[in-house]
C-alpha cells in the first residue's frame, strides 16, 4: 500500500508539472466516458433496469413467436376460448386502450384509460398505492382504480378514495391508486376499469363481432410451465379456433413472447447499435491518449533508465506507468460524468423519452458505477502499452540517444490505422443514417399540413348512445366552424398521419378469388370536408359528400396505393367492395373516387392501402378534428376559436390533444431524428479526435526525425522533398487504415439496414465519399507539422542536435 500511494504522488506531481498534457488527456477521456455513459444510461434505463412486477420474466405478451411493432390484437370471443382451454397459465387478462371525458372536477378533461378483463392486476403482480385494485369478480361493478399522476392532480388526498368520479357521463368508485412505476399499457395511462363496467358493454361490438379484434392479451406462466410448453399449447388452441370459425381465425397467429421483449421491441438493437457506436467514440479517445503516453512515456527514457539501473524492477515501472493512466482516466471520468448528466437531458430532448421506460433515465448509482469501471478498464489499455514497451527496454538501450525510434514509430504506426479504421466504420455509419433521414425527410405525407389545425373529440356514450346523435353533433359542429371567418374548412378522422390510431380490417372485392386469408386495409371514418381540409388530392370521381348517409347506398373513396395492390389496371369507380370485419353479415360498399395516398402509418411505414369511409355510415363517437385556418391566420390561434363553438354545443366535451398537424409530421420524425443526430454527432465526434490525432503522431514524428531532416536538406533535400517523406509516410498508414475500416463497416452494415430508408447498407456515395473526406482530413492533419519540417533552416535544427 506505501509503494501504491507513492506511485499515486509521483504520479499527481508529473500531472502538475505537465499541465498541457494533463489537461489534453483529461480532455479526450471526458469527452469518450462522458458520452457512453450517458447513452449507458440509456440502455440501463430501457433494456436493463429491473422491471417493476414481481418474476416480470413469467409475464408473456401473446401473439406471434417473434417480437413485432405492434403487438396482436384479439377479440373476446377470442380470449375467453383461450382462458378456457389454457392449463399453462395461472392468469390471463385482455386490455385496451380508451378515452373517457371526466365532468365534475373543474373543465371538461379528456383522460387516457384502459378496459381491462379478467385478471389484470393480479397478472401483472403489483399491489395498489392506496385502497384495493378491481377483480374479477365485481367486473360490473361500476369502480375505478386511477395511477399516481392522475391521483396528484385531483388533490392527492387519501380520501379520494371511496369518492365518485364522472367518466364518459357515468359516476365510477375511486376503489384504489395504483404506483408510478405501474404504466401498462404505457404510461399515458391514467386510469383502469372493468370492460364490463362501461355502458352497453354487453351489446357492444367488443362482445358482439368475433371479428372485433382490439385488445392485447398478457398471461402469467403457471408453475412448472415455461414459454416453449405455452406456445405448444396454444398452437393446439388456435388449430381448434381455426376448425371452429373459420370465418374469423384465418389470420390467428397465436404464439408468446415475453413481456420485456415486447415491450422494448426493435428499440433494443438501436440502443445496442447506438451504444457500440458511442464505445467506438471511447477507443478512438483512448487512442488517442495512447499516443500522448507513448510521447511522453519517450520523453521520459533517461528517468526510467536511471530507475532500472538503480535497481528498479520492470514491475515497478509498469505499476507507476500504470497508476499514472489509471489517475488520468479517473479524472476524465469525473469530466465524464458531468458531461454525461448534461447529455442525459440533451438525449431525453432528442428523444430518448419517447422510448420504452424512457421516463426512467438518470444518471444513478449504476450508472456512475459503469462510469467508473469504464475509467478503470481504458486506463489500463491506455496504459499497458507505453508500460510493456518500457519495460522490455535495457537501461543502455533507455539512455541512448533514439535508440528505440524504430519500435515507437511502429507502435505510432499502429495505432494511427486502429484510429483511423474505428473512425471510418463508425463515421461510415453516421453517413448512412444522415442520407436516410434526409431521404425520410423527403417522404410526401400526403397531405398539406401548413395552417391546419388538430384536436381530439371523444363523445359520452350516457349522451350519444344513438348513430343519429353522433352524426348530428359533428354536423351541427362542421356547421358552427363554418360560419366563423377565422376557419377555412375542417372535417373529422378517426385516423391521422403519422402513427394516429389506426383500424385495419379484411375485405374482399366483387369479382375477387377465393381465399381464406383476405388481404386487409386502412379503415378511416370521415366526415365530408376531411379530405378537403387536408388538400388530399382527388385523382378520380368524387369524394364523401353530405348526401352519404344512414339512408343512402353504402359507398367508399380509396387511395392510389389501394388501387395500385388490388385493382391494377382496373376501372376502380363503381366496384364494389364488402368489409368482413366491420359487420356481422356483409355489406357491399360502392367505391366511388380516388385519392392521393396518405402516410397513416409513419414516414418510415411507407403507404398502406387505405379505404375511406362516410361517418354517417359508420358512426364512432370519437376522432381527430381537422381545421384549416382562413388566409394569413396562423393554425395555433384556432384552438380558442374551436372551444368556444365546442362549449357552446356541449360543454361536457373536451378539447384535447390540441396541435397543429406541421408539429404532428414533425413528432413523427422523432426517433430517426434520435438515432441520426446521434450517430452523426459521434461520427463527428469520431472525425475529430481521428485528426487529432493524426496531427498529434505527426507532430511527434517530425519532432523525432527533426536531426534526420536537418542532414537530408543540408545534403541537399528540396522542401518538397521533405514534405513528401513526411505527408506519404501518414497516407500510408491513413490508407492501410482507411481499407481495415472499409472491410468493418462493409461487416457492420448488417446492424442499420433495419434503420435505413431509401438507402441501401452499400450505398455507393457513402462508401466513396466518407474515405475520401476522412482521408483529405488526415491529409490536412499531417500537411501542418510537414510544412512546418520543411520550413525549418537546417542549420538552426543540426545546431540543436
Amino acid at each position: 500500500m506505501s509503494n501504491l500511494l507513492r506511485d499515486i504522488r509521483y504520479a499527481l506531481r508529473l500531472m502538475r508539472q505537465a499541465p498541457g498534457f494533463t489537461l489534453a488527456a483529461v480532455l479526450a477521456l471526458s469527452l469518450g466516458i462522458g458520452a457512453t455513459t450517458a447513452l449507458f444510461s440509456v440502455v440501463y434505463a430501457v433494456l436493463l433496469r429491473p422491471l417493476p412486477f414481481p418474476e416480470a420474466d413469467r409475464l408473456l405478451v401473446l401473439g406471434a413467436d417473434t417480437v413485432r411493432p405492434q403487438a396482436q390484437r384479439f377479440s373476446f370471443f377470442q380470449f375467453d376460448a383461450i382462458a378456457e382451454q389454457s392449463t399453462q397459465f395461472s392468469s390471463l387478462t385482455a386490455y385496451g386502450n380508451q378515452l373517457f371525458n371526466l365532468t365534475g372536477e373543474g373543465d371538461a378533461e379528456q383522460v387516457r384509460g384502459a378496459v381491462v378483463e379478467g385478471a389484470f392486476f393480479e397478472t401483472f403482480g403489483i399491489a395498489s398505492l392506496l385502497g384495493r385494485t378491481l377483480t374479477p369478480e365485481e367486473r360490473e361493478a361500476p369502480q375505478v382504480v386511477l395511477s399516481q399522476s392522475l391521483w396528484q392532480r385531483l388533490g392527492g388526498r387519501r380520501e379520494l378514495v371511496g369518492r365518485t368520479l364522472t367518466l364518459g357521463g357515468q359516476p365510477y368508485t375511486v376503489v384504489g391508486v395504483m404506483p408510478s412505476a405501474f404504466q401498462v399499457p404505457d404510461a399515458r395511462t391514467l386510469l383502469w376499469v372493468n370492460h364490463a363496467s362501461l355502458p352497453g358493454a354487453a351489446s357492444s361490438p367488443a362482445r358482439t363481432l368475433r371479428s372485433f379484434h382490439g385488445f392485447i392479451v398478457n398471461g402469467r406462466l403457471a408453475p412448472g410451465a415455461t414459454l416453449a410448453s405455452a406456445r405448444a399449447e396454444l398452437a393446439t388452441i388456435a388449430a381448434r379456433l381455426a376448425q371452429e370459425f373459420p370465418d374469423t381465425q384465418s389470420q390467428l397467429r397465436l404464439s408468446a413472447v415475453g413481456y420485456r421483449d415486447q415491450l422494448v421491441g426493435n428499440v433494443r438493437l438501436l440502443l445496442l447499435v447506438l451504444l457500440g457506436a458511442v464505445a467506438l467514440v471511447l477507443m478512438i479517445a483512448a487512442v488517442n491518449v495512447a499516443h500522448l503516453q507513448l510521447a511522453r512515456a519517450a520523453g521520459r527514457a533517461r528517468e526510467f533508465g536511471i530507475r532500472v539501473a538503480l535497481g528498479a524492477s520492470r514491475g515497478q515501472l509498469v505499476r507507476q506507468l500504470l497508476t499514472e493512466s489509471i489517475i488520468l482516466c479517473l479524472l476524465g471520468a469525473g469530466g465524464g460524468v458531468l458531461l454525461a448528466m448534461w447529455g442525459t437531458d440533451l438525449l431525453l430532448a432528442l428523444g430518448a423519452s419517447a422510448l420504452p421506460r424512457g421516463h426512467e433515465v438518470t444518471v444513478d448509482g449504476r450508472v456512475l458505477l459503469f462510469a467508473v469501471a469504464v475509467a478503470l478498464v481504458t486506463g489500463v489499455g491506455v496504459g499497458l502499452i507505453p508500460a510493456l514497451q518500457r519495460s522490455r527496454l535495457t537501461p543502455q538501450a533507455m539512455l541512448g540517444h533514439n535508440a528505440t525510434e524504430v519500435s515507437r514509430g511502429r507502435t505510432h504506426g499502429g495505432l494511427v490505422v486502429a484510429e483511423v479504421a474505428l473512425a471510418l466504420v463508425l463515421v461510415i455509419g453516421a453517413g448512412l443514417m444522415l442520407k436516410s433521414f434526409w431521404r425520410l425527410h423527403q417522404v410526401e405525407p400526403g397531405v398539406d399540413s401548413e395552417g391546419v389545425f388538430v384536436a381530439r373529440l371523444v363523445l359520452s356514450p350516457d349522451r350519444y348512445q344513438e348513430p343519429a346523435r353522433i352524426v348530428g353533433f359533428y354536423t351541427a359542429l362542421r356547421e358552427r366552424l363554418a360560419m366563423r371567418p377565422e376557419v377555412a374548412s375542417s372535417g373529422l378522422s378517426l385516423s391521422l398521419p403519422p402513427g394516429g390510431d389506426q383500424r385495419r380490417t379484411s375485405f374482399t372485392w366483387e369479382g375477387a378469388p377465393e381465399s381464406n386469408a383476405p388481404p386487409s386495409t386502412l379503415y378511416v371514418i370521415t366526415t365530408p370536408g376531411f379530405l378537403e381540409t387536408l388538400r388530399v388530392p382527388l385523382r378520380e370521381g368524387r369524394t364523401l359528400a353530405e348526401a352519404d348517409k344512414a339512408s343512402t347506398e353504402p359507398v367508399l373513396v380509396v387511395s392510389e396505393a389501394f388501387v395500385r395492390q388490388f385493382l391494377p389496371g382496373q376501372e376502380a369507380v363503381g366496384r364494389r367492395v364488402t368489409f368482413r370485419a366491420v359487420g356481422g353479415q356483409p355489406e357491399w360498399r360502392t367505391i366511388v373516387g380516388v385519392v392521393g395516398d396518405v402516410a397513416y402509418s409513419g414516414f418510415e411505414q411507407g403507404l398502406e392501402p387505405t379505404v375511406y369511409v362516410p361517418q354517417a355510415q359508420d358512426p364512432h363517437p370519437g376522432g381527430f378534428l381537422v381545421v384549416r385556418a382562413a388566409r394569413g391566420l396562423e393554425a395555433s390561434k384556432l384552438a380558442s376559436v374551436v372551444r368556444s363553438e365546442l362549449r357552446a354545443l356541449d360543454a361536457g366535451v373536451p378539447l384535447a390533444q390540441a396541435d397543429t398537424l406541421e408539429a404532428m409530421l414533425e413528432a413523427g420524425l422523432g426517433q430517426p431524428r434520435f438515432r441520426t443526430v446521434l450517430l452523426g454527432t459521434f461520427g463527428l465526434l469520431a472525425l475529430v479526435l481521428a485528426a487529432v490525432g493524426i496531427y498529434g503522431v505527426m507532430s511527434y514524428a517530425v519532432a523525432q526525425r527533426s536531426r534526420e531532416m536537418g542532414i537530408r536538406m543540408a545534403l541537399g533535400a528540396r522542401r518538397e522533398d521533405v514534405l513528401r517523406l513526411v505527408v506519404g509516410q501518414s497516407l500510408r498508414r491513413v490508407g492501410l487504415g482507411v481499407g481495415v475500416g472499409l472491410v468493418g463497416a462493409v461487416a457492420a452494415r448488417h446492424l442499420l439496414e433495419g434503420f435505413l430508408h431509401g438507402v441501401g447498407g452499400l450505398d455507393a456515395s457513402v462508401f466513396v465519399g466518407v474515405p475520401a473526406l476522412l482521408t483529405a482530413v488526415a491529409l490536412a492533419a499531417s500537411w501542418l507539422p510537414a510544412h512546418r519540417a520543411a520550413s525549418a533552416d537546417p542549420a538552426d535544427v543540426l545546431r540543436r542536435g
